[in-house]
């Protein structure tokens, strides 16, 4: 089967991205070159370039597919209780193993509460959480920053818990409905 060139432009940003992270197990992200993750990706500088800015632009890239494969699993399921949008959230952190201890390993984490903070801040705009106290900058920093340090403890004890044990956990903690 060929592929199209939206899928090969996908093809090779997802290369880019996972020889960022691969990168990022091995050696300090502030030691990673643009050269280096182009050889690890096999892919030349000026493709790098043609798809991201920065090293930062890459992680950030791979935050927003994440969130995207969270929305599209939200959107299969008819009624959207906490229980259900936190189970998805946690599965998917674990699928995405690999990039979390990449962040932690690296310390930067400060760009998982970032991107976080705007993504609770949506699903709180679009109702999709809904919070018991009306919506405000401070409840979704709370949320954002306490998601945040689960998921680095999470990930520093190499996901040992299930998802359903921190799904507990965040439903007896958060202001969520």
């Amino acid at each position: 089967m060929k592929l199209n060139r939206h899928q090969k432009r996908e093809q090779t940003r997802q290369r880019i991205i996972l020889g960022l992270f691969e990168l990022m197990l091995e050696k300090n992200y502030a030691d990673i070159t643009v050269k280096a993750i182009c050889k690890q990706a096999n892919v030349s500088r000026m493709t790098f370039y043609r798809n991201f800015h920065t090293k930062e632009e890459v992680i950030k890239s791979q935050f927003e597919m994440v969130y995207g494969h969270f929305i599209q699993r939200l959107s299969t399921q008819k009624y959207l209780a906490f229980y259900d949008v936190a189970t998805i959230f946690f599965t998917l952190i674990k699928e995405n193993k690999l990039m979390m201890e990449a962040l932690v390993q690296n310390n930067l984490t400060n760009l998982l509460l970032e991107s976080l903070s705007t993504y609770i801040k949506t699903l709180v705009d679009q109702q999709i959480l809904i919070t018991r106290e009306q919506s405000s900058q401070f409840l979704v920093a709370m949320i954002s920053g306490g998601l945040t340090e689960v998921i680095v403890v999470w990930t520093k004890n190499d996901m040992q818990q299930s998802v359903e044990e921190l799904v507990i956990f965040a439903s007896k903690y958060m202001h969520l409905k």
